[in-house]
């Protein structure tokens, strides 16, 4: 276990900073359009028990990274296969939302430079911070991701005016269906992706709080995503819903009066990051474990490297990068996200029954011996 610890209030922030990632940019349910928000109660209630499940196995395991516990579960060989694809799988959620930034920020801000000196420049700075230590990106997110809740606000306040509270209306216009898969992708983005808070979790100073942190995180992130979906439907209605990359900005782009588009750039950035660096931590920190390295910071710009070219090269346009978080991302990340995790629960639980009934024999052993 590291010698470095985090606060609750700490954890509580980047745990946040992470689910907002990307979502504050990108809409998980536009197939859904004015029933989005069903998707989001659904997949919400999806997300929380995940949540609960990663937290299960971190109480189980006391102390142990996802990659000690994979080896002390599963055993040595089977466990380090395992993290190695675990690790994978954390480079590539970093990957995606460094695609994101960069198309966003390409594409709105500044359409003239290149995407690569955009991502090139926050890969920059994400490794900067990590080799600063875990605990840096903590107290910068205690201090930077409030300021995602005061965006959402200010823009929500200064569209009160411009809003059609009918536009959810009818329900279920198009079937159920929608829904379900709009409510299954916000499932597996972002609540899933926590799967990497299990590097993260034994750092925590106070593991008796660790439930309550996570599920409080995870209920405010699906409030404010609700609260989101109904801002920008209530503006643009479900057909610009339907039809937009990027539904939070357009929503900016209202106020003709009040340019707000630097506040969601500042969100990306804070949310993004965080989601892009706890990601990475995970895999560098999974990796030294693997490897048996002392200080992980000498794998990150290594790391982020190889990120920042996956990003790159995996997809040729935007409606690529969609198309294969949309219908593919889900179901790709099943296996990371909810199979290999129950498989843990089930062993921990399992291991954690035979001290127990061993220990209920010796007693029995003893009280005969005794009565004899």
């Amino acid at each position: 276990m590291e010698k470095i610890q985090i606060s609750h209030i700490q954890l509580f922030m980047l745990l946040s900073g992470f689910l907002f990632g990307s979502t504050v940019i990108i809409s998980p349910v536009q197939e859904a359009a004015n029933d989005g928000w069903l998707a989001i109660l659904l997949g919400g209630a999806g997300g929380f028990l995940l949540m609960w499940l990663y937290v299960k196995i971190a109480l189980l395991n006391p102390s142990k990274t996802l990659v000690e516990i994979l080896k002390e579960r599963m055993g040595k060989v089977v466990g380090n296969i395992l993290a190695v694809f675990y690790i994978w799988y954390f480079i590539h959620v970093a990957s995606i939302v460094f695609r994101d930034f960069g198309e966003f920020i390409t594409a709105m801000t500044f359409p003239e430079t290149p995407m690569g000196v955009i991502i090139g420049i926050f890969a920059v700075l994400v490794v900067y911070v990590l080799n600063s230590g875990i605990e840096v990106l903590a107290r910068l997110c205690e201090i930077l991701v409030p300021i995602i809740y005061i965006a959402i606000l200010i823009i929500s306040l200064a569209l009160i005016t411009v809003r059609d509270f009918t536009a959810f209306l009818p329900l279920l216009e198009n079937g159920i269906t929608p829904v379900l898969k709009s409510a299954f992708s916000i499932i597996s983005f972002p609540f899933g992706e926590a799967v990497a808070f299990l590097m993260v979790f034994p750092i925590l100073y106070k593991e008796e709080k660790l439930k309550k942190v996570v599920f409080s995180a995870t209920i405010v992130a699906i409030a404010t995503v609700l609260i989101v979906f109904f801002r920008d439907l209530f503006v643009l209605g479900s057909g610009l819903i339907r039809r937009t990359n990027f539904v939070p900005h357009l929503t900016t782009l209202i106020l003709p009066w009040f340019n707000v588009e630097p506040l969601l750039d500042i969100t990306l950035m804070i949310g993004g990051g965080a989601k892009i660096c706890i990601c990475i931590y995970a895999a560098v920190k999974g990796l030294s474990q693997i490897i048996k390295i002392d200080d992980y910071r000498s794998l990150t710009g290594a790391v982020v490297i190889f990120s920042v070219v996956l990003c790159i090269w995996s997809f040729e346009n935007v409606l690529e990068l969609f198309a294969f978080t949309d219908k593919v991302w889900p179901f790709y990340s099943l296996p990371f996200q909810v199979i290999i995790p129950l498989l843990l629960l089930l062993l921990s639980f399992r291991n954690k029954s035979r001290p127990s009934k061993q220990g209920a024999q010796t007693q029995t052993g003893q009280k005969e011996s005794n009565t004899n």
